[in-house]
C-alpha cells in the first residue's frame, strides 16, 4: 500500500490541510503541539476508519466545526484508490472508497493496512497483560478478520459466566447453568488461544531479526506466548469444569485466553522488567516491523508505517538503525520536533506550524 496525497478538513488543529507524501520516508517536523501527531492520526483515520488516539471520534473535529473529513489518494491491491471518510456526530461514519460507500469501517481497514507507534505504545511492554492481548487480537483480527466474531463471543461469554458466578455465590442461581455458557467460553476460547498461539510463532523470527537490526540482543526466544488455557476446546471445556468450585468462590473464570500473556526478552530478561526505556522502545518497534513484515507476506504488498515521536528515546546509533530498517518495509511516516533528529534526509520533509503544512524539502 502507498498513499500519495492526505487532505483534512476540521480535523483537530486543521481548518484545511493537504499534503503529498513520498513512497518511502517523509517526515513531519514541527514544535511540541504544532501539530504533527494530528496528521499521523488524520491519515490513520483515512486508512483505517478509526482514530489511533482516542474511541470518542468527536474529540477529531476541531473546535468550532460540526463535523470532519479525510481524503487520500493512493495505491493499494495494486490499484489507484481514493478513501474519503467523514464524520459528525449523531450521524453514521461516511466512508467511501472510490466513490461507493462501505458498510463499516472493519471494512476499510483490511484493505488498507496501517500500523501506528505512539509514545503510548510503550504500554505494551510497561504495562499490564491487559494490553499485549488487546495488542495479539487486534493482529490476529488483522490478518483474519472473521475472528473479530470469534473473540466478541468470547467476551460475551465471559462477561455473562462471570456474572453467574456472582449469582450462584449468593445462592440465587445453580451450578448447572453455567454448562452453555462454558462450552460457548471453551469453543471461542480454543480458537483465540490458537490463534495467538500461531501469531506469535510466526512473528517471533521475524521478531528477533528486527530486534538485532534495531541495535538490541535477540535470544533464541524473544517473543513467547504464555498461556493459561488450551487450544483444544474438549480440554478447555474440561478445564472451566474442573475449575467451578475456585471460580464459584472467587466469581472470576479462572482459565481462558483472557489471562494469557506475551514475554518480551532480551539478553534472557523480561524487558518489562528489566529493560531501559531505550530497550523498552526498540522492543515495540521490532515488533511493529515484524507484524508488518508479516502482513506484507500474507497480503502481497507493505502497510504504511506511522511512527510518531519515535527517535527521542534512542541514541544516534539506533536512530539510524531505525531509519534504515523502515526504509526496507516500504512507506513510513515518521515525526519529529528537530529535523536533525533524522540520521539521513527523508524522502520529503513537511513542516507544521500555526496550523498548516507545507513541504520544505523533497
Amino acid at each position: 500500500m502507498r498513499v500519495d496525497r492526505l487532505s483534512a478538513v476540521d480535523f483537530r488543529c486543521y481548518v484545511e490541510v493537504e499534503v503529498e507524501l513520498d513512497p518511502s520516508v517523509t517526515a513531519i517536523v514541527g514544535e511540541n503541539g504544532a501539530g504533527k501527531t494530528s496528521l499521523l492520526e488524520a491519515l490513520h483515520v483515512a486508512c483505517t476508519g478509526s482514530s489511533p488516539r482516542t474511541s470518542i471520534e468527536a474529540h477529531c473535529i476541531r473546535t468550532g466545526a460540526t463535523s470532519l473529513r479525510v481524503e487520500v489518494d493512493g495505491e493499494a491491491g495494486g490499484q489507484s484508490r481514493r478513501v474519503s471518510v467523514g464524520f459528525a456526530p449523531g450521524v453514521p461514519k461516511r466512508i467511501r472508497v472510490d466513490g461507493v460507500l462501505l458498510r463499516s469501517a472493519a471494512d476499510l481497514a483490511t484493505r488498507f493496512p496501517c500500523l501506528v507507534f505512539l509514545p503510548d505504545r510503550l504500554a505494551l511492554v510497561k504495562r499490564a497483560a491487559s494490553v499485549r492481548r488487546a495488542y495479539l487480537d487486534s493482529a490476529v483480527a488483522r490478518l483474519e478478520p472473521t475472528l473479530a466474531v470469534v473473540q466478541s463471543d468470547y467476551a460475551r461469554a465471559l462477561l455473562q459466566r462471570n456474572a453467574l458466578l456472582r449469582r450462584i455465590r449468593a445462592g440465587v442461581a445453580a451450578a448447572a447453568a453455567l454448562e452453555p455458557w462454558d462450552e460457548i467460553a471453551a469453543v471461542a476460547g480454543a480458537r483465540i488461544t490458537g490463534a495467538r498461539r500461531a501469531l506469535c510463532e510466526r512473528l517471533a523470527p521475524l521478531y528477533a531479526e528486527r530486534l538485532l537490526a534495531l541495535g538490541g540482543a535477540s535470544d533464541a526466544v524473544a517473543l513467547q506466548y504464555v498461556s493459561r488455557g488450551d487450544e483444544d476446546a474438549a480440554v478447555l471445556l474440561r478445564l472451566l469444569a474442573g475449575g467451578r468450585g475456585r471460580d464459584i468462590e472467587r466469581c472470576v473464570t479462572g482459565v481462558g485466553p483472557h489471562l494469557d500473556d506475551v514475554l518480551f526478552a532480551e539478553r534472557a530478561r523480561d524487558v518489562r522488567s528489566y529493560g531501559s526505556q531505550g530497550e523498552q522502545r526498540t522492543a515495540v518497534l521490532a515488533l511493529l516491523l515484524a507484524e508488518a513484515a508479516l502482513l506484507a507476506r500474507e497480503r502481497g504488498e507493505w502497510p504504511v508505517l506511522l511512527l510518531d515521536d519515535v527517535l527521542s528515546e534512542l541514541d544516534v546509533r539506533r536512530r539510524t538503525l531505525l531509519i534504515e530498517a523502515v526504509r526496507h518495509h516500504g512507506q513510513a511516516v515518521v515525526t519529529t520536533t528537530e529535523a536533525a533528529h533524522l540520521p539521513a534526509p527523508a524522502g520529503r520533509t513537511i513542516l507544521v506550524a500555526g496550523g498548516g503544512a507545507r513541504v520544505v524539502a523533497g
